[in-house]
């Protein structure tokens, strides 16, 4: 629960506490934005409307609210505890981010992408990320490789979606060298945003993990080859491939 007028001055000190339901206040679905507030982490200062959209960012990227849901201010704000300002600035925020769309008479949902806008998202993704992955490669150092190489027993152990993407979502940074490219990072996170809660919903992470593990392991015994052209072609495959795996899976 965000606490009314404390949270520009206290946000990062906001702890997880227990959960109390509150049967007025219920999101689309069932979803109780508070409850989520609670898992959050709370390592960096955070304003009003910043934290008011991490809690619907991670609502939607989770599938939490899916793709259509509507996203009331006025509903938003009671279960948070906070004025309709920062819900509103935090609702523009997810705009730009491409989460969130305002409808003629419908006002705000959660972003529906077609097959076309998919497709499109993974064509720039492949872009951005062979460019990473062909940069990172002869820069890779041994304990980046050995820290890959865990990550990827990690993932093959996961029993679960988001153990499976978090563990996946790791690899992926690592291997492109985003920490010492922020902008880059940034850039490509919001794009993985945009798709990934339909693996998620969908259940489809693990429905076809083995094959995406197996394209993982070629991958990474290119970069250990220092090979960044080959790493590159296995990603820009590895991507293609799972654009349409996930556009006939929502085309069902």
């Amino acid at each position: 629960m965000i606490a009314a007028g404390a949270l520009d001055a206290a946000a990062h000190d906001l702890a997880p506490g227990p959960w109390t339901p509150r049967a007025a206040c219920s999101m689309t679905g069932g979803v109780q934005l508070d409850r989520i507030l609670d898992r959050l982490p709370t390592s960096r200062r955070l304003s009003t409307h910043e934290l008011v959209a991490e809690v619907l960012r991670e609502a939607i990227t989770s599938g939490h609210l899916k793709a259509n849901d509507p996203l009331p201010q006025q509903e938003i704000a009671a279960q948070l505890e906070v004025s309709h300002i920062p819900v509103r600035e935090a609702l523009r925020q997810l705009q730009s981010e491409g989460l969130v769309t305002y409808q003629p008479n419908h006002g705000a949902t959660v972003t529906a992408h077609t097959p076309d806008e998919i497709r499109e998202i993974y064509e720039i993704r492949a872009i951005l990320e062979t460019a990473a992955v062909r940069r990172a490669a002869p820069r890779l150092t041994d304990a980046a490789l050995a820290r890959a190489e865990e990550l990827l027993k990690l993932t093959e152990r996961a029993r679960d979606d988001a153990t499976w993407g978090s563990y996946d979502l790791d690899f992926h940074r690592l291997v492109y060298d985003l920490d010492s490219r922020p902008r880059l990072r940034e850039l490509i996170d919001g794009l993985l945003r945009r798709v990934d809660r339909y693996w998620r919903v969908h259940g489809l992470m693990l429905k076809h993990r083995r094959e995406f593990e197996a394209e993982h392991r070629k991958l990474f015994a290119a970069l250990r080859a220092r090979d960044g052209d080959r790493a590159a072609k296995l990603l820009e495959r590895h991507l293609t491939g799972a654009a349409e795996l996930l556009v006939s899976a929502l085309d069902r």
